[in-house]
């Protein structure tokens, strides 16, 4: 039977709903943020609280089994630092967070995430950017379909070198480690990767950032016995066409292997394009495609090839309030060897929807409100699941 929240959670979420409507009302996305340049110096704390109505927790399909709906509570803190100290720079960030299920309790998960970069000029000219980050939270349901719980930790450590200059030819160089840790039951998708890059930049100002480079990864799943292989060749650029619009595009070709013959190989292009434009007063409008591939996936035992396309809108209807939408679709084609693991799809495309708003009540507090439509169907028909999901949330700046 189909679990729903009691009247006591929808009245909490119509009060919420209700303070935005009153100050003529974007529940942000729970990916790592980047400091901007120019960040703001010094300690910034933010407390938040969300809650999110979900109406198919665990991702389930509906023409098999029950969804479940249920309402989850998060509250979190994030802390930020950021300092520029003559030509060196640091920026930290912690964020805590616990999200409660509210009837689902059992489901209920801590979330951390650490952050770490700094940036030191070498003889007036070459920048060298050590990164490590942590992050741990609840594995997306969309890719279990079922109540089982795998709790996640992420870790990334690496640098980067670069000896940019305004015009001319640069070097680039770049190492990045990864890891991913997963709970009992989904200890087939660990993995450590390592990332080598090394190029050769250029860069123009009335050209924009030109880099050719080669990058080489390794990845280890060691509980499947395999390693997967990946080298590419590319083209990064990176231009301001004028002060309303930029682009953003990395295009390579890349060559997979897995050292399981039945996962088979990669041969094809990869790419990350993205342009954004405000040449529409008050209106930011942004598109987004990229080709990747993911080692550290629950479904494949190889590895698996995402493709997504994003569009997004921004409109700034006052100073202090904000509306926006998006789509994006997702396909993914997954590399299985079935004498590891059996399987029951080879490919999934995900669809998402979403609207969202954000009224800045004071210079310290905002309130976001957003709603978010999934719909996911996979090759054979199995896993297939639809969901919804509305949240509330508050944050508050010091």
């Amino acid at each position: 039977m189909r679990r729903v929240a009691g009247p006591w959670r929808l009245a909490l979420g119509g009060a919420l709903l209700a303070g935005l409507c009153a100050t003529s009302a974007h529940a942000q996305e729970k990916r790592r943020a980047r400091p901007p340049q120019g960040a703001e110096q010094g300690l910034r704390i933010t407390p938040s609280l969300t809650a999110v109505y979900d109406d198919n927790v665990y991702r389930v399909d509906s023409r098999t089994g029950d969804p479940v709906a249920d309402v989850i509570v998060t509250p979190a803190i994030e802390a930020r630092y950021d300092r520029d100290i003559g030509v060196r720079a640091i920026s930290l960030r912690a964020v805590a967070g616990y999200d409660r299920f509210l009837s689902e309790s059992g489901r209920s998960k801590p979330r951390f995430e650490l952050e770490g970069s700094g940036k030191l000029l070498i003889a007036g000219q070459c920048a060298v950017r050590p990164l490590a980050s942590y992050r741990q939270q609840r594995a997306d349901y969309g890719d279990i379909n079922s109540a089982s719980e795998n709790l996640q930790k992420f870790s990334t450590l690496g640098v980067s070198a670069d000896c940019e200059r305004p015009a001319g030819l640069y070097p680039v160089a770049a190492w990045r480690r990864d890891t991913t840790r997963n709970g009992d039951g989904f200890e087939y998708a660990d993995q450590t990767s390592n990332l080598y890059r090394a190029g050769i930049g250029y860069a123009r100002p009335s050209l924009g950032k030109l880099t050719a480079y080669y990058e080489h990864v390794t990845s280890e799943r060691p509980a499947l016995a395999v390693e997967n292989r990946s080298d590419a060749y590319g083209l990064s650029f990176s231009r301001a066409v004028s002060p309303l619009t930029s682009i953003d595009a990395d295009i390579r070709w890349m060559h997979v292997t897995s050292s399981s013959a039945a996962i088979g190989d990669y041969d094809g292009p990869g790419w990350a394009v993205r342009v954004s434009t405000t040449a529409i007063p008050r209106v930011k409008l942004t598109a987004s495609t990229e080709r990747t591939i993911v080692n550290d996936s629950l479904i494949a035992t190889g590895f698996a090839v995402r493709t997504a396309h994003r569009l997004s809108a921004e409109v700034a209807l006052s100073e202090l309030t904000t509306i926006g939408a998006f789509g994006e679709l997702v396909r993914r084609e997954f590399r299985h060897d079935a004498a590891i693991r059996p399987f029951n799809y080879t490919n999934d495309r995900t669809n998402q929807f979403g609207l969202m708003a954000t009224r800045k009540l004071t210079e310290r507090f905002a309130l976001d409100l957003s709603l978010s439509r999934f719909d996911r169907a996979t090759n054979s028909d199995v896993s297939n699941y639809r969901a919804t999901r509305v949240a509330l949330g508050a944050t508050m700046r010091f």
